[in-house]
């Protein structure tokens, strides 16, 4: 998908996204529900990325 530090930038903007939508529509919303399952696999990569490189330091 990408670096770290572009997936660290995405994951901190749609963060902010869903945290503005559940104030304004509510945390049971489809649109907050969608938010939260892209920022998790946002998240998810970002792991993946960082356990690879941890990996390959031992």
């Amino acid at each position: 998908m990408g670096s770290k530090t572009e997936l660290s930038k995405k994951i901190e903007v749609l963060k902010i996204k869903m945290i503005r939508i559940s104030e304004e529509k509510g945390m049971n919303n489809p649109l907050t529900i969608q938010i939260s399952q892209e920022l998790d696999k946002l998240i998810n990569e970002y792991m993946r990325l960082t356990q690879k490189k941890h990996k390959r330091l031992m």
